[in-house]
C-alpha cells in the first residue's frame, strides 16, 4: 500500500476513532462517570497505569518478534499497538485496530513483516487468553456450586475454545494465509491463476507463521520466546489490574470470585467486544454472572461502570498516540535482514 494510501486510511480510522469516543463517552452519561471516577478516587490512577504497563508489555512482544528480522525502534511498535487498541475498543468487533497495526508498522518495516507479526501476536494472545480459561474454569466449577445449566454452558464454551485452540495450530502448520486462499479459491470467487499469484505473494507470511508451529526449526527463536513472555506479562499485569480494580470497586476478594473474573471474565469481555465497550452487553452478564459467583448482582453493574471508564481513558490515551505518530510517519520501509 502506498505511503499516501496508508496516511488516508490512518486518518479516516483515527476520525472514526474519536467520533466513536465521542459517542461512548456520552452514552453511560457524564453523572454515571463521574460518580465512578469519584467512587474509586485515586486508586483509578493505578488502575490506568497498570493498563499502559500491559499495553507496553504487548508492544514489546510485537517489537521482539520482528526485532531479528528487520530494525525497528519500540517507539514504533508502541505506537501501532496503543493506535490498533485504541480503535478496537472503540468499534464494534474488535477487529478493525489490527489493519491500523499494519498500516502503521509499514511505514517502517516491510508489509509482510507487519502482517506476520500482528498475526502472530494475536494468536499468542488467543492461546494464552484460552490456556487461562481451562486454568481457571475447572477451579471455579469446583469450588463453586453453580446451576447445571450454567455448568454445561461454561463447558461447552471451554470445549470449542479447546478445539479452535487446536484448530488454529493445525492451520498455522498448514499455511494460515494460504488455506485461506484455497477457501476461497475453492468457492469459485477467484481463478486458479489468480489463487497462485496470491499465495505467491503471502508465502513469506506463512513462512513467518509457521514459526509458531511445533515441530518446525525455529530459525529465530529468541525473538519468538521474547514475544511470548510479553504477552504473558501483559496477561499477568492485566490481571492485577482487574484486581485493583475490583477492589476499588469495594468487590470482596473472595478467592473464587477473583478466579471467576479472570478466568470466566474473559468469555463475558469476548462476548461484549460485539458492541463498542459493551454497552449493555456486558451490564446485564456481569450483573447475572455475580449473581450467580455469591456476590451483590448490583457488585457486577458497578464492576461494569468502572471497567468501561478504564477503557475509555485507555482509548483516549490511544488515540492521542495515533495522532501524535501519524504527525511523524515516514515511510521508511528497510529491507529485511538476511538470514543468519
Amino acid at each position: 500500500m502506498p505511503h499516501r494510501k496508508k496516511r488516508l486510511f490512518n486518518v479516516i480510522v483515527l476520525a472514526i476513532g474519536a467520533v466513536a469516543l465521542a459517542f461512548v463517552m456520552r452514552e453511560p452519561g457524564w453523572d454515571r462517570l463521574q460518580d465512578a471516577i469519584v467512587g474509586i478516587g485515586a486508586s483509578f490512577v493505578v488502575i490506568a497505569a497498570i493498563d499502559v504497563a500491559s499495553a507496553c508489555c504487548d508492544a514489546f512482544a510485537i517489537y521482539s518478534m520482528l526485532r531479528p528480522r528487520t530494525q525497528i525502534r519500540y517507539r514504533t511498535a508502541f505506537a501501532a499497538q496503543l493506535s490498533g487498541m485504541a480503535i478496537n475498543r472503540l468499534t464494534p468487533g474488535n477487529s478493525l485496530g489490527e489493519p491500523v497495526k499494519v498500516t502503521s508498522l509499514a511505514h517502517t518495516v516491510p508489509t509482510s513483516l507487519a502482517v506476520s507479526a500482528v498475526v502472530m501476536f494475536n494468536l499468542l494472545t488467543l492461546y494464552t487468553a484460552i490456556a487461562t480459561i481451562v486454568i481457571g474454569v475447572p477451579i471455579t466449577l469446583l469450588l463453586l456450586d453453580l446451576p447445571s445449566q450454567v455448568q454445561l454452558v461454561v463447558w461447552i464454551a471451554t470445549a470449542l475454545l479447546v478445539a479452535l485452540a487446536i484448530a488454529l495450530a493445525w492451520i498455522v502448520r498448514r499455511g494460515a494465509v494460504a488455506t485461506a486462499v484455497d477457501v476461497v479459491r475453492g468457492t469459485s470467487l477467484i481463478s486458479a491463476e489468480r489463487a497462485a499469484r496470491w499465495r505467491a505473494a503471502i508465502a513469506d507470511i506463512d513462512a513467518h507463521l509457521q514459526e509458531l508451529a511445533p515441530g518446525r526449526g525455529h530459525r529465530r527463536a529468541s525473538g519468538l520466546a521474547r514475544g511470548i513472555a510479553g504477552v504473558v506479562s501483559s496477561r499477568v499485569v492485566n490481571s492485577i489490574g482487574t484486581i485493583v480494580l475490583l477492589r476499588a470497586a469495594a468487590i470482596p476478594l473472595d478467592p473464587v470470585l477473583v478466579v471467576a473474573m479472570l478466568s470466566v471474565g474473559i468469555l463475558v469481555t469476548w462476548i461484549s467486544n460485539v458492541i463498542p465497550l459493551g454497552l449493555g452487553v456486558a451490564d446485564g452478564t456481569n450483573y447475572a454472572l455475580y449473581g450467580v459467583l455469591g456476590a451483590s448482582p448490583a457488585a457486577g453493574v458497578v464492576y461494569t461502570m468502572v471497567n468501561r471508564l478504564r477503557t475509555i481513558v485507555l482509548a483516549l490515551f490511544g488515540l492521542s498516540v495515533m495522532a501524535i505518530a501519524h504527525g511523524f510517519q515516514r515511510d521508511r520501509s528497510p529491507a529485511p535482514r538476511p538470514p543468519s
